[in-house]
């Protein structure tokens, strides 16, 4: 009898954690790795095509459950009629704000087949200096312009996920607290094409080695700026 009740004990514990781990979604599974930029530009590469910003963003590709978290405010500083950053990605809803730290006039501009925008920044220090917080409610790529230097430039790619890093060629990335399953690996940088990859979220992955094709940071005319066709060079 006490051994018959022991096994029925130990089935019903079998039992329970089965369904415990049918019933519990699973965060534990992760991606990592690292994105390498291939330079394959006209001419030579200097140092600044290892240093260019590599976004990656991670995105469910089987309707994983996604953390929740509330839009942010990135700013855009206007510093020696550049602005600064000059790229980074951000997630859907978050807002930008453009502050002019130049002792001097900005009209920031961006082309929309919608809803064209444009603001202008007073002098550093003044009334007006800094922009309204402007709404990024649409996945894409918007380029920045300023109407008065002509190579001041910023591009700004909105992604519909919250898991986002920036680092450099070579450095690595890591998504980790994830539900299993297919998700896409989207890799942007300056001057190169944005690449999509179908990757998986499993428990304690093997690194993946990335690789994304550059087309700028070279040396003399191959130095990217907003002259040189941003629009050919920055393709999503």
């Amino acid at each position: 009898m006490v051994r018959n009740t022991r096994i029925l004990g130990l089935w019903l514990l079998a039992s329970l954690a089965q369904a415990a781990c049918v019933l519990a979604p699973v965060h534990a599974a992760e991606v990592r790795g690292t994105v390498t930029l291939d330079y394959q530009g006209m001419f030579p590469a200097n140092t600044s095509a290892q240093a260019q910003p590599v976004s990656v963003a991670l995105l469910p590709a089987q309707g994983q459950h996604v953390v929740a978290r509330p839009p942010r405010l990135h700013r855009i500083e206007m510093i020696g009629n550049r602005m600064s950053p000059a790229f980074f990605t951000i997630k859907k809803g978050d807002s930008i704000q453009f502050v002019n730290r130049d002792d001097v006039y900005h009209e920031i501009f961006f082309l929309s087949p919608g809803k064209p925008w444009s603001v202008r920044l007073n002098r550093a220090g003044s009334r007006h200096a800094s922009s309204p917080g402007l709404v990024m409610d649409k996945p894409g790529t918007t380029h920045f312009f300023c109407r008065i230097h002509s190579k001041s430039y910023a591009r700004v790619d909105v992604v519909d996920t919250p898991y986002l890093e920036t680092v450099r060629s070579g450095q690595p990335f890591h998504f980790s607290g994830l539900a299993g399953g297919r998700w896409i690996l989207r890799l942007a940088a300056p001057a190169a094409e944005t690449r999509r990859v179908k990757v998986s979220a499993i428990t304690s992955p093997p690194p993946l080695a990335l690789h994304l094709v550059s087309h700028g940071g070279g040396q003399g005319n191959g130095q990217l700026n907003a002259q040189t066709g941003v629009e050919a060079l920055y393709r999503d």
